[in-house]
């Protein structure tokens, strides 16, 4: 008998309790202005392969610290955040979404998450920043930094015009 291994995204939906949704309203739109939703490793690299590799940049996940629940930052590379929120909101949607390439925070986030249902362990971000430190993903992990540093040379390196 063959046992299935249970997927990155399976796991975090298991351990959130959070469905995939695709809710357009105006809450959920709000989060896009706020900040990028948070990928897993597996995220980050369908985005490189896609082509994003320029709207990404090197990030820590610190929120674990400021609230007290772990002593370190997870250092990870995700979507850009700019001045009008996530580098990927245009027009008011997600141009990730139609293409299946949104990140598990925003397939799995949703307006019905509050402050005041807020539950750190189940949380999405924490979950998703975990996959950054999971040594099952050291691997896909060493493979986005890897990427992600050798774009970022070439783009130091392309002379002025």
């Amino acid at each position: 008998m063959k046992v299935m291994s249970e997927s990155i995204f399976e796991k975090i939906i298991r351990k959130t309790g959070r469905k995939p949704i695709g809710c357009k309203c105006q809450e959920c739109k709000k989060q896009c202005l706020r900040t990028p939703c948070l990928g897993t490793p597996d995220d980050i690299l369908s985005l490189i392969d896609a082509g994003f590799i320029d709207k990404l940049a090197l990030t820590e996940w610190a929120t674990g610290l400021f609230l007290g629940r772990v002593n370190y930052t997870i250092r990870m590379i995700q979507a850009q955040k700019l001045e009008k929120g996530c580098i990927f909101f245009e027009n008011g949607l997600c141009q990730l979404h139609d293409l299946g390439l949104k990140p598990t925070e925003g397939k799995l986030s949703h307006h019905t998450i509050k402050l005041d249902n807020y539950q750190f362990n189940k949380s999405i971000s924490w979950q998703v920043a975990k996959t950054w430190i999971d040594e099952q993903n050291v691997e896909k992990v060493l493979n986005v930094f890897a990427r992600f540093n050798e774009a970022q040379s070439l783009i130091l390196k392309i002379p002025d015009l």
